[in-house]
């Protein structure tokens, strides 16, 4: 045995555990660096996604006591009329006691299918309060992890619907108005039978900067469209005042998504506002890897408040952006077709609608089938 056979054993049989080389060490240290750089970053991310939901409203068990659990306000008398009001485009609002505004929780709600989240985004008119601000945008996002597939679904604001918890009937966007997140839900799901616990919070005026930092976005538009934009937008880019496909900065987007003036009212708006959150999600598809969406993510989450955990998000948008076969999110309107006609409340247009005809239309266009949500 020579002298690096002797020195390699022990008198007992055990081996002598060798001396790492120069080499050896290097390379454990500078992989460790690198591994505590990416999980460094990672962790970043995750705490400042985390922080996102910092002030989120929070969810409580739902009370049994009336108000809160079933419609028991009787619906005001609605003047049904034909066609389309004259004032389709002009806001009023129905008196409302001061005292009936303040913040709810979100109550809580059995899922209905395990594979099927149900976040409602919402975008406010960048108001700072509830007792004056009102909810622009109420869309229901559906993700059915199973089938890997993205529902988008326009609550349209005139919408005249039962507010629970205030015991009164009043556009749907109103809730907000009244009691915030919490309520916003809280209507969504006693009127819709649906389980929505969580939500994504944005200020509608927040589409200028988020569409200035993805570089702008890609907009069918018509020509009466690029025409209102270049009117309203006080941009300093011109569009060409030409059907077609339009590259659109964050003043011209915002004009774009606030358009109520051509087509169909709240209908064409709402419908704006859809494709305008598909660009954003063709944006999100061009990214490369996990580590530049996370980037992504954190670059915007400053403008979004959200009770979503940082797992969750991440989780979402890397199944549906790196997922073998394209996802293209469906989207629909509630009401559904047919289910709904014009009227007035005194002297505020509202849409008012057949509830159970879109409650069933809801639950076969989220979960295929109307009786059994989980076997799809």
């Amino acid at each position: 045995m020579d002298e690096q056979d002797r020195e390699a054993h022990v008198p007992d049989g055990r081996t002598k555990k060798k001396k790492l080389g120069k080499g050896g060490l290097t390379a454990i240290i500078a992989g460790s660096l690198v591994m505590a750089i990416i999980l460094g970053a990672f962790g970043f991310v995750y705490f400042k996604l985390k922080a996102m939901s910092r002030n989120a409203t929070g969810t409580v068990p739902k009370p049994t006591v009336n108000p809160v659990t079933q419609v028991t306000a009787p619906p005001s008398d609605l003047v049904i009329i034909d066609g389309e009001p004259e004032d389709l485009t002009q806001d009023y609002d129905a008196p409302i006691d001061p005292s009936d505004i303040y913040a709810d929780p979100i109550y809580q709600e059995d899922q209905i299918d395990p594979d099927v989240l149900n976040i409602l985004l919402l975008g406010d008119d960048g108001r700072d309060s509830y007792d004056s601000g009102r909810s622009d945008v109420m869309l229901l996002l559906s993700y059915n992890k199973r089938l890997n597939t993205i529902k988008m679904i326009s609550l349209l604001r005139d919408t005249w619907i039962y507010i629970p918890g205030r015991d009164t009937w009043n556009r749907i966007n109103t809730a907000y108005r009244f009691g915030g997140v919490g309520l916003a839900i809280n209507t969504v799901n006693t009127n819709f039978q649906l389980d929505v616990q969580y939500y994504a919070l944005i200020h509608f005026r927040d589409i200028v900067e988020i569409t200035d930092y993805l570089g702008g976005i890609d907009i069918e538009l018509t020509a009466k469209e690029a025409e209102l934009i270049n009117a309203r937008s006080g941009s300093p880019n011109t569009l060409p005042e030409v059907s077609g496909m339009h590259h659109l900065d964050g003043l011209q987007t915002f004009a774009h998504a606030r358009n109520r003036s051509i087509g169909n009212g709240d209908w064409s708006r709402t419908e704006r506002q859809r494709q305008i959150l598909s660009a954003f999600f063709e944006k999100a598809k061009q990214q490369e890897s996990a580590t530049a969406l996370a980037e992504l993510v954190f670059n915007l989450m400053g403008y979004v408040e959200t009770n979503m955990s940082p797992t969750q998000i991440l989780s979402i948008a890397t199944s549906v952006v790196f997922s073998e076969k394209s996802v293209t999110p469906e989207t629909a309107t509630i009401p559904c077709p047919g289910s709904w006609t014009y009227a007035y409340e005194g002297r505020m247009a509202v849409i008012h609608i057949n509830l159970e005809e879109n409650v069933r239309w809801l639950r076969e266009f989220l979960y295929g089938t109307e009786d059994d949500a989980g076997s799809e």
